[in-house]
């Protein structure tokens, strides 16, 4: 079989309750791994969030986190950071307004501007798996900044607050000093400048030689809009925005009824029985 590039979103796309791969989705991924097929997860998450459900399927499944910021090719890892422009943004965003409170992260650090409830940080990061994350609070902007070499990306929480979101978004806007985009209505992610889920995936794709007509990608929401624009077999999924429906080419079945895997398994024309998936 061709080679071929697999690209799927995490949350709300490859897993139940933000953690949960079935079986079915990961046999049918080991199966295309032994017929010339390289998948990776596509995250916003952290890159070591991103392990934690890599390593449920197995060990050659790879990781592009951060929005775009992170990705793997084999076993190393590139890096973008968000500068200490664009940090010095969100913290300034943040303390003008009670409301809404930031992380910023590492490959395996994240750093908070305030306390929030853990309900809250489980929705908008899943910043309570059991990831050996080390979880900081900011003590102030001269030790943000002092982490400039190490931030990939970050996201803006204000649950209940649109208007707080808003307006930080506007003003983050108006300095233009990094890229915005958002993975739910009470967040605004922060990625570097230029950088997004497609910029990595485009990346890999000249990497492996492997063409858009030969990749297929899977999302649900705002920050996957981009990548869906990389592949000719771009799914959105069942529970997918209904912008992110209306740019994509083919439509899945919800998260929680195996829609990743059901579309892999119609389009590579696989035939898995009950006992395969372990059901």
């Amino acid at each position: 079989m061709e080679p071929y590039l697999v690209f799927s979103d995490i949350d709300g796309t490859l897993v139940r309750d933000h953690q949960i791969v079935t079986p079915l989705t990961k046999r049918v991924i080991r199966t295309l791994q032994k017929r010339n097929v390289l998948f990776y997860i596509a995250t916003g998450r952290l890159y070591n969030l991103g392990r934690v459900i890599s390593r449920q399927i197995n060990d050659d499944v790879r990781i592009i986190a951060s929005n775009g910021a992170v990705f793997e090719n084999e076993h190393q890892l590139t890096q973008r950071y968000l500068g200490k422009k664009a940090l010095k943004a969100a913290y300034e965003a943040c303390l003008a307004d009670p409301n809404l409170s930031a992380h910023f992260f590492t490959t395996d650090a994240a750093y908070y501007t305030q306390e929030i409830p853990k309900f809250v940080a489980r929705d908008a990061g899943n910043l309570t798996l059991d990831a050996g994350i080390d979880y900081q609070p900011v003590a102030d902007l001269e030790m943000l900044l002092n982490l400039s070499d190490q931030i990939t990306n970050g996201i803006i929480i204000g649950r209940g607050h649109p208007e707080s979101l808003a307006a930080a978004k506007q003003r983050l806007m108006d300095q233009a000093v990094m890229s915005l985009s958002s993975s739910g209505p009470d967040n605004i992610e922060m990625i570097p400048t230029g950088i997004d889920k497609a910029t990595a995936i485009r990346q890999i794709q000249m990497i492996h030689g492997i063409d858009a007509d030969h990749t297929i990608v899977f999302g649900d929401g705002q920050n996957d809009m981009g990548m869906l624009a990389a592949a000719k077999y771009s799914v959105a999924m069942g529970n997918a925005l209904p912008e992110v429906k209306a740019i994509a080419n083919y439509e899945t079945e919800t998260n929680t009824n195996d829609g990743v895997a059901k579309f892999l398994q119609q389009h590579f024309e696989l035939a898995l029985s009950d006992t395969e998936v372990g059901l």
